[in-house]
């Protein structure tokens, strides 16, 4: 049994973790950048305007500051054009100095009574107009106790200035998230999406194939939550896995109990019978009837028994460790019967990670089994290749074969326990073993020719892992 992975573990496109905690690095990123730049817009158009200020009063500084003497025309016009000003005045205690005539404005400042709430609407409000406004502005003289200073402008240069201040600032925003949340992105999805998908993995795999104790996650040691989390799935896994073979065990039991009561039934019978015949009979025979009737009582005691140790006794997880398996099958084979011919396959580098006494179980299993349905002239092949990272055993006997009845159920505790006085638990426990090895066992071949059994067991990096673990 190869065993599945589980379905596709990755979310659809642009839904995964990982692409939200990106669409929210950005968004959040960038919510920040105009958390910044409102207030940094504001303060730029500020500094024009007071920049414009400053040039207009410095600009008639050399002029009549109380305004009673006449300025030419020309002088006029100079100054306004060289500040890019439509109207100029500085207000005194002592008088008035204008320069220009008056026009239409749209909107008037007074600088002197903003606040920044005031400032950050007056300059979203300048971006909205799009230059198309001329504005009055005012504010006091920065250099002149009690003087004052205003302007009347058009706004379409200073609006051309903050469009290109704002794309900079949106550029270098920009930059400045795909960095950032580059950043974020990658130091989250190792810290935490990573971690989780393996997380995940182990437990699809698990579900797969909960009796494979293999496949169980190996905490990293990490001390943070997702450490948490990855040592109670290992030991949530190892407790399930428990449990599954506690409770496979119990209902195996469970549907066992009426066939033993049935042959407990027909054995103590024909005991009886036997014993009746032993307390009221002289018969010459007594010596053979007392000889049926103990192996008749052992039969009764060892099916018992048999089948209160399956109903108890949990498997242990498998401890794999690497070695030859020539020298494993060859202390199976020592301990076959003499009047049976074993042969085996086995290439002497031929080496598997495995817990050995747990195969050897196996293999001895499935040489008792044969050796039960087999003649004097009995012959009984082991044989292992390796197949795509994989060890490949197979099993054959030249015995009668597995009746069709039987097959079908031929793995089930109890189930196959007919030919040769069995349990039926011999076949049932190495599927639980091999199982657990991340393996499993079926019936290749059986008909008149004899039966072989084909057993499966990994080899890879996965096994590996574990064994150094």
């Amino acid at each position: 049994m190869n065993g599945a992975d589980g379905g596709n573990l990755r979310p659809p496109w642009g839904r995964g973790l990982s692409s939200r905690i990106l669409a929210l690095s950005v968004a959040f990123l960038l919510l920040g950048e105009i958390l910044i730049y409102l207030p940094s817009i504001a303060r730029f158009r500020l500094t024009y305007l007071e920049e414009r200020l400053a040039r207009a009063y410095i600009a008639t500084l050399p002029l009549d500051p109380t305004g009673t003497a006449p300025v030419a025309m020309e002088v006029e016009d100079a100054i306004l054009s060289h500040v890019g000003l439509l109207r100029i005045r500085i207000s005194r205690p002592e008088g008035e100095l204008v320069l220009g005539q008056p026009a239409p404005v749209a909107r008037a400042f007074d600088l002197a009574e903003a606040g920044w709430a005031g400032l950050i609407y007056d300059s979203l409000e300048a971006l909205a107009a799009r230059g198309t406004r001329l504005i009055r502005v005012r504010a006091p003289a920065a250099t002149e106790v009690g003087a004052e200073v205003e302007i009347v402008l058009p706004e379409a240069a200073m609006w051309m200035e903050m469009v290109d201040y704002s794309q900079r600032i949106l550029l270098l925003s920009l930059a400045l998230a795909i960095i950032l949340a580059s950043l974020l992105f990658w130091s989250l999805r190792r810290m935490i999406v990573r971690p989780l998908g393996e997380v995940a993995a182990h437990l699809a795999r698990f579900s797969a194939a909960p009796e494979d104790a293999t496949r169980d996650l190996v905490p990293s040691g990490r001390r943070d939550e997702l450490g948490i989390v990855e040592r109670q799935v290992a030991r949530m896994q190892r407790e399930l896995r428990r449990a599954f073979l506690q409770k496979t065990r119990l209902a195996a039991l469970g549907a066992a109990v009426a066939r033993i009561n049935h042959d407990l039934k027909n054995i103590l019978a024909s005991a009886m019978l036997i014993s009746d015949r032993l307390e009221h009979s002289g018969d010459p025979r007594v010596q053979r009837s007392a000889g049926r009737l103990l192996l008749t009582l052992e039969r009764a005691a060892r099916l018992c028994t048999t089948t209160l140790d399956f109903a108890r006794s949990a498997p242990e997880a498998p401890r794999l460790r690497r070695f030859p398996l020539q020298e494993l099958v060859e202390e199976v084979v020592a301990s076959a019967r003499d009047d049976i011919a074993v042969e085996t396959e086995i290439a002497p580098d031929l080496a598997v990670s495995a817990d050995r006494d747990q195969l050897y179980r196996v293999l001895l299993n499935l040489l008792r089994n044969a050796e039960q349905v087999l003649g004097e002239d009995g012959r009984v092949r082991i044989a292992a290749v390796r197949e795509d990272g994989a060890v490949v055993l197979t099993v054959e006997d030249n015995g009668p074969g597995v009746p069709e009845r039987m097959r079908e159920r031929l793995f089930q505790p109890f189930a196959a326990g007919n030919a040769g006085g069995g349990t039926g638990l011999g076949l049932a426990i190495c599927k639980e073993i091999l199982r657990a090895h991340g393996g499993d066992i079926a019936l290749a071949r059986s008909d008149s020719r004899g039966t072989r059994f084909r057993l499966w067991l990994p080899d890879g990096q996965r096994h590996q892992r574990g064994e150094q673990a």
